[in-house]
């Protein structure tokens, strides 16, 4: 069964360039040519349920778009997405934390904004801290984690809540 699917994605912004015209800065504004830029185009993958998709490449590659229209941040200029499940993409580690509360209420609070249930939170929570390494710290608030610590306890939840639904 497939959980994802990318048919012949691509994903088009508009660029602006400066005109060569010498004229003021108001005008070299007005005056600015937009071309093409293709951060990704026709691509097509599909993940199989059960399966882990990594994305490599250079810089430029177009690996947070391909991130970004898999989470529906942003739609693609062509082709069709199908995801089946939940998912959501770890884009920046730890982009969805408060750094105000503890480890154990960000895992919560990110599990609500998932559509999870208190109860499937609490669930998962055990797996999340033992693979984070973050026992003595989850209600300690995350501000006060080491980077390694923080990237552990994003990576962790991208493991155990960010994943399609069984």
């Amino acid at each position: 069964m497939l959980d994802i699917e990318f048919n012949n994605v691509s994903k088009k912004y508009l660029i602006s360039e400066p005109s060569a015209d010498e004229g003021g800065a108001r005008w070299r504004k007005l005056l600015r040519r937009r071309t093409d830029f293709w951060a990704v185009r026709n691509m097509s993958f599909a993940v199989e349920r059960g399966e882990a998709l990594g994305i490599i490449g250079h810089n430029g590659a177009g690996k947070s778009t391909v991130l970004k229209l898999l989470s529906s941040i942003t739609a693609p200029t062509s082709g069709e997405i199908v995801v089946d499940g939940r998912l959501a993409a770890l884009i920046e580690i730890g982009s969805g934390f408060h750094p105000e509360l503890t480890g154990r209420e960000n895992v919560y609070l990110n599990g609500v904004l998932l559509g999870m249930r208190r109860r499937e939170i609490a669930s998962k929570l055990k797996s999340i801290v033992e693979f984070a390494g973050v026992e003595q710290f989850i209600d300690t608030p995350v501000k006060h984690y080491s980077s390694g610590m923080y990237a552990r306890l994003a990576f962790g939840m991208s493991r155990n809540l960010y994943v399609a639904s069984e």
